[in-house]
């Protein structure tokens, strides 16, 4: 056979589409669904809530100044908290009450402290993002405040020099030269002590901190396992469908399609079951994550319920085409890996992805992930939300069921 026969076979050709089918579609999906960082943070909602009546211009020259498109001034601080559980704003800043009068205090005792909250249970870049904004906008603070009262130190001064040359011409007296250069060099170190003193009050007087709720342990591993875990489940539930259909392919010509695909659901059903026992419990071993066994089952209901939505969404193409099927439940997998909003938080997701967030079982699950392991709210609405996900492609596969046409086998199955 010569080279130019086998270069333009089936297989070489075949090879190259499938190379360019995928690379295309990789770069394609990932190129425009992760431009958006960090160009795009600044459309994160962020919250102030001011609990101090005296530091209104203080809220508004933090709005006015924040890099961020969505700024919520309306909300108290229980109402805040709450939505920065749910993700509706990925920062808190808080002026305590009596943060104005602290500030104006310069005692060393009282102190004017603004507060961060950050919600952890998010993606790094989200978590990263707010970090470096709340140390610039505590750092700035800090230099206003710093200025302000910098007059308080410059009053201090002023008025031990006026007590010096005050003295000194009461004294003025060259028989007493000596006196009078010890007068002044007391004078001058009692006002050198106050500048000092009032120095360390203004440092002392203003404060911010980070407050990170929902915490997640240091280590990638941590911040990414919920990432890692969903994406894991369903690229399983890809080949798995694929095989799953070749199975009801086979039986459906001797049992009957209604019977091999009652069968198919079954089998859905136990896998869903059996397969996150173990690989819940090896993310746990091999990434180190420190989690209690009701966690674990939390996991293992959360990652049951994924696999199940997922195998049934991944059977809908494989049902319609085989194993050819793959050509389409690969991109809707490539896609879920930005969509899920594991790296990328879904507010400031290209619209394509975010539509696509919707119908996505591993951003449910990712969410759920977060939840369960670092804290947050409604896991049992994503759940539910997932659930639907499996039900409707269910439906959807009854549907096919019912307009094919009843085939003889080709291989006995065995």
């Amino acid at each position: 056979m010569s080279f130019k026969k086998f270069i333009v076979s089936k297989g070489v050709i075949g090879a190259l589409i499938i190379v360019l089918f995928y690379g295309l579609l990789m770069v394609g999906i990932y190129f425009s669904g992760y431009k958006v960082v960090p160009s795009k943070i600044n459309q994160l909602p962020v919250a102030i809530v001011n609990q101090d009546k005296d530091s209104t211009t203080l809220k508004k020259q933090l709005k006015k100044s924040l890099p961020f498109k969505h700024v919520k001034t309306d909300l108290n601080m229980k109402q805040a908290k709450s939505q920065l559980n749910d993700r509706k704003v990925y920062l808190i800043i808080d002026i305590p009450k009596d943060f104005n009068a602290n500030l104006k205090k310069i005692d060393g005792q009282s102190k004017g402290e603004l507060k961060f909250y950050i919600n952890y249970a998010n993606p790094m870049t989200s978590v990263s993002a707010m970090e470096t904004v709340a140390k610039s906008v505590g750092n700035h603070v800090q230099k206003s405040v710093l200025l302000q009262q910098s007059k308080g130190i410059l009053t201090a001064t002023e008025l031990s020099q006026l007590e010096s040359e005050t003295k000194s011409l009461i004294t003025a007296n060259p028989t007493q030269k000596d006196a009078i250069l010890q007068k002044a060099e007391q004078t001058k170190s009692t006002a050198t002590a106050k500048i000092n003193q009032t120095y360390a009050n203004v440092a002392n007087s203003y404060n911010y901190s980070i407050v990170k709720m929902n915490k997640a342990p240091s280590g990638v591993q941590h911040s990414m396992a919920p990432f890692f875990m969903s994406l894991a489940f369903y690229i399983g539930s890809m080949i798995g469908a694929m095989l799953i259909v070749v199975a009801y392919k086979s039986f459906s010509p001797l049992i009957g399609r209604w019977k091999a695909y009652t069968y198919t659901e079954i089998a859905i059903i136990l896998i869903s079951m059996i397969a996150p026992l173990l690989i819940v419990a090896l993310s746990k071993s091999m990434s180190m994550l420190h989690f209690d066994s009701n966690t674990y089952w939390q996991l293992w209901v959360n990652h049951s319920i994924e696999l199940f939505a997922s195998l049934n969404v991944n059977l809908i193409f494989s049902l319609i085409l085989g194993q050819l099927g793959i050509m389409i439940n690969m991109p809707f997998m490539l896609t879920q890996v930005v969509s899920g909003a594991g790296l990328i938080p879904r507010p400031i997701l290209p619209d394509f992805f975010k539509v696509m967030s919707n119908i996505s079982p591993c951003f449910y699950s990712i969410r759920a992930d977060y939840n369960i392991l670092y804290g947050g709210n409604n896991t049992h609405t994503l759940w539910l939300q997932l659930l639907t996900i499996g039900i409707v492609a269910i439906i959807i596969h009854l549907a096919i069921v019912a307009f094919q046409k009843k085939r003889t086998p080709l291989v006995q199955p065995s």
